[in-house]
């Protein structure tokens, strides 16, 4: 069962709440999706919330198989029902401090959808208060899924990279607080939702091998910028003064794109044969991509001429890296915080 709960202003209708009910469908579930409206009031639209989700329970429902997804005011809502029925929640552009951010809003409104009337009163800004009173500090890293978009124009991505600090997240970079470009993460947010690994080609799997281009910087660094900022900046906390540098306009780069055509992997070879800046969006890891971006580099490497190449290469990818021939030399080191060790590989005369 998916309890999908919609923002303030919002409805079922919504582009979200649409993509995840076809979705269902398609596979059969549509009986597992309810999506109500929910009243102005929280204190009304989360007992709404719970009510469902307690009867779905005691009619035989698995806590394991029931999930609350929310968007914005929503994923708040969807916070504290997961706090109370510790289920799984993914939450989209989430509301963290909702008494705080609401309070602007008290007043006369309409429905984004429907264009329906409802007033949002000062009454419900304490029942938000009183809601996030209610919900602990520190999460269960293991139920929380956060999806958020550093272009969101309504709140601020950083408090809920914070709020939901340990947890799985997917901080996208660019996009908006409707999260326009949703069908790109749907399938990551749906195989949550449903305890599943995502399959197949709808979940961001690719049946083929990577189309891999390679050229200069001018070619290929707007492509390359949003990846690395998206992986190293977004995931790993590297400050962007230090990803991006000079030596990219004197590099070979290479970018690899899914059958679709989105970019989804990319690497640099510097002038003196290493290798850098190995980046694969976390849809299409473990699909191949890191190889065929390395074969890529490498090859480019051979064909001017170069003996070897070498890299550092982040502790945790030392196995990716020795799977293709690299061998580990020297100590281990930190780079940008994260512990680094240096691969080389020699290629073969003649």
């Amino acid at each position: 069962m998916i309890l999908y709960l919609h923002g303030f202003r919002s409805s079922p209708q919504s582009y979200k709440a649409r993509l995840m009910a076809a979705a269902l469908a398609r596979r059969g579930l549509q009986d597992q999706w309810w999506c109500p409206q929910l009243p102005a009031s929280p204190r009304a639209a989360m007992a709404l919330a719970l009510q469902r989700a307690e009867e779905w329970l005691a009619a035989g429902g698995r806590r394991d198989a029931l999930a609350v997804v929310g968007s914005s005011l929503g994923g708040f809502y969807a916070t504290w029902l997961a706090e109370r029925l510790r289920c799984r929640a993914a939450v989209l552009n989430p509301v963290v401090h909702a008494a705080r951010d609401l309070a602007t809003q008290v007043g006369a409104h309409r429905t984004f959808h429907g264009d329906e009337p409802f007033e949002f009163l000062p009454v419900h800004i304490d029942e938000l208060a009183l809601a996030e009173a209610g919900i602990p500090a520190q999460l269960d890293p293991a139920r929380y899924f956060l999806l958020a978009a550093t272009g969101d124009e309504v709140l601020d991505w950083r408090e809920m990279r914070e709020r939901y600090a340990g947890c799985r997240q997917r901080i996208i970079e660019g996009s908006d607080h409707g999260i326009a470009d949703f069908a790109d993460w749907l399938p990551e947010v749906l195989a949550f939702a449903l305890g599943e690994t995502p399959a197949g080609a709808a979940s961001g799997r690719i049946a083929t091998a990577p189309r891999v281009v390679v050229g200069t910087w001018a070619q290929l660094g707007a492509e390359a910028s949003r990846i690395r900022s998206e992986v190293f900046v977004l995931e790993q906390y590297v400050s962007p003064e230090i990803e991006l540098d000079d030596m990219d306009a004197q590099c070979v780069h290479a970018v690899a794109h899914a059958a679709d055509g989105r970019p989804i992997g990319t690497g640099r070879l510097l002038p003196d044969g290493h290798i850098g800046r190995m980046a694969v969006r976390a849809p299409w890891r473990g699909q191949g991509v890191g190889s065929a971006l390395l074969s890529a580099l490498a090859d480019e490497a051979r064909r001017r001429g170069d003996r070897e190449v070498a890299l550092a290469a982040q502790l945790r990818a030392r196995p990716f890296y020795a799977r293709h021939g690299f061998v580990e030399e020297g100590e281990t080191f930190m780079d940008a915080g994260i512990p680094h060790v240096m691969m080389r590989l020699r290629f073969p005369h003649g």
